[in-house]
């Protein structure tokens, strides 16, 4: 079984991205040569696609890579992990003219960074796509005993009562037509679960709240050498 993950992740990501290279070489050719103004959001459209695509293909080989060959652990400061996550999303945050706050301070934890970078990208760009005109979007995190709860929340319109019982599962939205992948919530869930934690959804009177809880890192004595801090925006 690992084996056959391995090959899988490998042929996603080998034999996928070739291809999708290719479309994204000619996406940037023709927008060159229409730079005069002649149909550059087929050209625009054309790469947004492709990259949406290609991160696509990057998130599904390494939650596959990392069902197959678990990685150690290690200790984690978070508030590396969540910058580097909101540089890569800082083009899509300013389009929705997004809003961004997150405590000053961020505890250190045990994990994988590879995957809770995977993780965050995918809950934020959840919020980005579903917190409607104007997002406002709230990191933040919460000791609990020997594990550290993790949350991200926005002022959409949450999550529907019936939709909530399979938000965590891979494929969840195809049916639906013009809906997303479904793929990136059953991501999550995957990688927290390999970390030694879980992740789920609580319903608020205003907008989606997510989370995920992984352990402490060992040389954190007590949750009182941290605390949540203040909030930058």
């Amino acid at each position: 079984m690992r084996g056959d993950l391995l090959t899988v992740a490998i042929r996603i990501s080998h034999d996928l991205r070739t291809p999708l290279g290719g479309i994204i070489s000619a996406g940037e050719v023709f927008k060159e040569i229409h730079a005069d103004g002649v149909s550059p959001s087929l050209a625009d459209s054309l790469l947004r696609s492709s990259e949406e695509i290609a991160g696509l293909i990057k998130r599904t080989s390494s939650v596959l890579r990392a069902s197959a060959c678990p990685c150690e652990k290690e200790p984690v400061m978070m508030g590396q992990i969540v910058s580097a996550v909101l540089s890569q999303l800082e083009r899509r945050s300013l389009a929705t003219n997004a809003t961004i706050i997150q405590p000053e301070l961020w505890p250190k934890v045990s994990g994988v960074p590879a995957w809770l970078e995977i993780i965050w990208w995918n809950l934020l760009a959840n919020a980005l796509q579903h917190a409607g005109p104007a997002p406002k979007i709230k990191f933040g995190w919460d000791s609990e005993g020997e594990y550290v709860r993790f949350w991200i929340s926005d002022n959409g319109d949450g999550v529907p009562e019936g939709g909530r019982a399979t938000l965590f599962q891979s494929f969840e939205a195809l049916h639906k037509t013009n809906s997303a992948h479904g793929l990136g919530l059953s991501i999550v869930r995957r990688l927290v679960e390999l970390q030694g934690g879980s992740c789920g959804y609580e319903p608020r009177s205003e907008g989606a709240f997510f989370y995920f809880t992984l352990p402490w890192d060992k040389t954190v004595k007590t949750s009182a050498d941290l605390s949540p801090g203040s909030e930058t925006s």
